[in-house]
């Protein structure tokens, strides 16, 4: 007789496939979730520090319209995009 498998406990994130989509200034920002990359988008960045990074990923990832929209943004607004991606895409920073 066997006992029945314990439960897991290890924190397995859902991978969000759904793009991130907000407007800014009327301009439709779409960004691909951070949790579902392309293997080719993440070898790009895998070396860059996370500023370089993220420039990386809007650039690659944004029409000309959407990235000058982006590039207006008033800072605190940017960062609190940049948070909502990063929500949106179940992406946790970790601890330091």
């Amino acid at each position: 007789m066997t006992s029945p498998k314990a439960p897991s406990l290890e924190y397995e994130p859902t991978l969000v496939r759904d793009d991130f989509v907000r407007t800014v200034d009327g301009v439709e920002i779409r960004l691909p979730s951070l949790a579902y990359l392309k293997p080719g988008l993440i070898r790009r960045i895998r070396r860059l520090n996370d500023t370089d990074a993220i420039c990386t990923l809007l650039e690659s990832t944004l029409d000309p319209v959407a990235l000058a929209a982006v590039d207006d943004m008033d800072p605190a607004d940017f960062q609190q995009l940049m948070n909502e991606w990063r929500v949106h895409s179940g992406v946790d920073l970790g601890e330091s």
